[in-house]
């Protein structure tokens, strides 16, 4: 490392950098997904070492900025780097990363995802220890310009001495990519929440985009034990991969296998050799539902997939053939259309440096494609005609016992009496991945397949002499037809059906809304399996036990596996009377649910601090936390403010105080924003650097110009008293009032301002009007 006396490091990039830089084109999502690895990394190498929930926060740019203002942050608290670390990381080609074991790979990931995405970064970081933030910021246009690669490095206080991680910053992103991230936000989370989900689902890790964990796509598959039988052999509706391969030396440098007594390396020389274990682990299997694309094999490294829903085993290339194009084996009995998918496991197989293929052409790929597909066609009849042995592969296994799509329990194709449901199908997977709890297991997908083969008897056929009233008397709708009043027999009492769980759930869930704050992972050590917990706030019911007609404040229910629901009485008096904590007592449910489940005795007094600790750390109070919630909810008002603003900016400036103007262009000097100054009073961009108590001042003046929806849902204007509307709008500016000094000086108040800027915060959010939501 270069560090000068001057305070100053050398970033120039590394000779490896040479050979890669005009082969990679990332797209958006993989330059988030280099900086997630870098993140999650030390987390996967070490998950004893950290006592908190491995956490990387994205934030994605807002859909009314411009490119210029435009900004991604990438968040996570990992151990932090020292300024050596830092040094490196940011010196393109260089890398720490050995070729096996390790998400980040090639020294370049940090460089091209950052330089990708926008022409400015500022890396910020810190370990527990350390006294403050040590941050350095790469302005490519400067560096060109100058044509040196030493970058200041500057020290900035810790708000909290416990603070540690790294943060990243891009600015001034690029439009095409400001436009993909800034107005795709569902689909980046959708696109994640795939490309992460076996470590979101099975390892101890979140990530959250725009305040929202993400959810990990779930394959909907047949379950284990459900199986169609051709041929005498039974072939079950998922086949479960376990092939250990022999251990081998691997290169941690050029990434060559070879035999595991070598102590050098016989392609690159270098010394970096260690055995590994080598395993073609997974499953494959049949999917719920018919799709024209969204089937096929997830291969996935470490962790994270390469390849998502890929086909290629699906084809038949014949060595003999000298065009190698291959042939498409399945789907065939409906073109387009499939249901085979699978999750592989192979950590030892090298990847391209997009990490979106792997490195076909070395025999630990093609060992897998023997593994999974065998060396034969799947078709049984091409097969005997190429003079191969039949295929048992787990592949040619799937294909032969599920190539058709014949509805019923034949080949697990859903159905009415009549014909297959495949629409229906997949409008119950879209249910299955939205966690609704009757579509979980895929007992609706049996029955409709079974109902198919075991269809209900028809109902005899009304004779001619039969009149609709005759009919429906013998349905024991109406009384049968009699001239004698005397003789006629009423109608038979029905029994009222009793309500099951499922129906009580579903009437609260339809009077409900989600608390997606509240929904994560709930997991502790030596606490069994991570709970998956979704929430709702219900308004207009009185929950209750089953055994019991005691009205609930939380009901806490199980679901499939570690799903769980948790339902709240909103209008419960534990909260309208003593305005008790809606999370808190959340928390205490589950640590209760916890404790039964479990079957421990430890405090749970103690068990709701280590759930809050470990599971929500986000609901901290002090520290940076509040104070950075506090500040994201202000900067969606800001955006909220400044179309408002931008009608007539010089007038609007004229509310903000001498000291408030001061501030802001100071803030202006030191952050940057419009080519000028006189640009951002023109504009209103000043409202990005006003402090954040001039919002209050702001809409203490001009009430009318913000709430009625604009920013704020609380109507003004229809108001006729004036103390009506001083009082509507003293409520708006109290809650900003606090949130502003919550995000100037957060980590100086006291516990019990802390939770009042705190309720502060939420009752402000709930204010927004949909169109500022919209902005999220």
């Amino acid at each position: 490392m270069t560090v000068h006396e001057n305070g100053m490091i050398n970033v120039a990039p590394h000779p490896r950098l040479l050979g890669v830089l005009g082969d990679i084109e990332f797209q958006p999502w993989q330059c988030l997904a280099e900086l997630i690895d870098n993140g999650l990394d030390e987390f996967l190498r070490h998950p004893e070492a950290s006592d908190e929930t491995p956490t990387v926060g994205i934030t994605l740019p807002a859909r009314t900025s411009t490119p210029r203002a435009g900004e991604v942050w990438v968040r996570d608290n990992g151990p932090g780097m020292t300024l050596e670390q830092l040094n490196n990381a940011l010196r393109a080609g260089w890398t720490s990363n050995a070729r096996y074991g390790r998400l980040g790979l090639f020294g370049v990931g940090f460089n091209i995802a950052t330089a990708r995405l926008g022409r400015v970064a500022q890396v910020r970081t810190a370990r527990r220890e350390d006294p403050y933030w040590t941050s350095v910021t790469i302005d490519l246009r400067a560096m060109e310009a100058g044509g040196h690669f030493d970058l200041p490095v500057s020290e900035e206080p810790k708000t909290s001495p416990d603070e540690h991680g790294t943060d990243i910053v891009i600015r001034d992103l690029k439009p095409e990519h400001h436009d993909t991230l800034s107005r795709g936000q569902a689909k980046v989370k959708a696109t994640l929440g795939d490309i992460y989900s076996y470590l979101l689902e099975h390892r101890d890790i979140r990530i959250v985009v725009d305040g929202e964990a993400i959810k990990p796509r779930r394959a909907c598959v047949w379950d284990k034990s459900r199986f169609v039988v051709r041929s005498g052999e039974r072939i079950p509706a998922v086949i479960d991969i376990n092939e250990k391969l022999a251990d081998r030396a691997a290169c941690q440098d050029c990434g060559l296998w070879q035999d595991p007594d070598v102590r050098k390396c016989e392609q690159c020389g270098s010394e970096r050799v260690e055995v590994r274990e080598r395993r073609i682990w997974g499953w494959l299997g049949i999917q719920r539902y018919l799709h024209k694309s969204d089937y096929g094999i997830d291969f996935i490294r470490n962790g994270r997939k390469i390849l998502i829903r890929d086909v290629q085993l699906f084809n038949w290339i014949d060595p003999d053939d000298p065009s190698g194009r291959g042939e498409q084996e399945y789907p065939i009995e409906v073109p387009g259309t499939g249901r085979i998918v699978g999750e592989i496991h192979i950590d030892h197989v090298q990847v391209n440096y997009q990490k979106n293929a792997f490195e076909y052409d070395t025999p630990e790929w093609k060992k897998v494609v023997h593994v999974l597909r065998g060396r034969g066609p799947l078709r049984p009849k091409i097969a005997k005609e190429l003079n191969y042995k039949t295929n048992t592969s787990p592949l040619a296994r799937l294909f032969n016992g599920y190539r058709r799509n014949d509805p019923g329990l034949n080949y697990l194709i859903p159905a009415d009496d009549k014909r297959a449901i495949h629409e229906k199908a997949k409008e119950w997977a879209d249910l299955f991945r939205k966690g609704v709890a009757e579509y979980q297991t895929d007992e609706k997908w049996y029955e409709a397949a079974k109902q198919f083969d075991e269809p209900k008897s028809a109902p005899p056929s009304p004779s001619p002499t039969d009149e609709p009233g005759d009919i429906l008397a013998k349905k024991g709708l109406l009384p049968p037809k009699t001239t004698d009043p005397s003789r006629a027999i009423p109608p038979q009492a029905q029994p009222p059906r009793l309500e099951t769980e499922d129906d009580r759930r579903a009437r609260w869930r339809a009077s409900g809304v989600r608390m997606p704050d509240m929904e994560a992972k709930y997991g502790l050590p030596g606490h069994g399996a991570a709970l998956n917990v979704t929430v709702w706030l219900i308004h207009g019911h009185q929950l209750s036990s089953v055994n019991s007609p005691e009205r609930l404040p939380v009901y806490v229910g199980a679901g499939r596996g570690s799903q769980v629901e948790v339902f709240v009485d909103g209008d419960h008096p534990v909260f309208v009377d003593f305005a008790v904590d809606t999370r808190d007592l959340i928390v205490m449910e589950l640590g209760e649910y916890i404790r039964v489940r479990d079957n421990s005795d430890q405090n749970l007094s103690a068990l709701f601090y280590e759930i809050k600790k470990r599971c929500l750390p986000d609901h901290k109070i002090t520290g940076a936390f509040i104070r950075e919630n506090a500040s994201r909810l202000l900067s969606r008002v800001r955006e909220a403010m400044l179309p408002v603003i931008a009608g007539n900016a010089t007038g609007y400036w004229s509310y903000i105080d001498v000291e408030g103007q001061d501030a802001a262009q100071r803030t202006f000097a030191v952050e940057g924003g419009s080519d000028s100054w006189q640009d951002a009073l023109e504009t209103g961009e000043w409202i990005s650097y006003v402090p954040a108590s001039a919002l209050a001042r702001l809409l203490q003046h001009k009430p009318e110009a913000f709430m009625d929806g604009n920013v704020f849902k609380s109507g003004f204007i229809g108001l006729t008293d004036q103390i009506a509307r001083k009082l509507a709008a003293d409520r708006i500016v109290g809650f900003v009032a606090d949130v502003a000094v919550l995000a100037e000086r957060g980590t100086r108040r006291s516990p019990e301002e802390l939770q009042r800027g705190r309720l502060s915060c939420y009752l402000l959010e709930q204010e927004l009007s949909p169109a500022v939501e919209a902005l999220e």
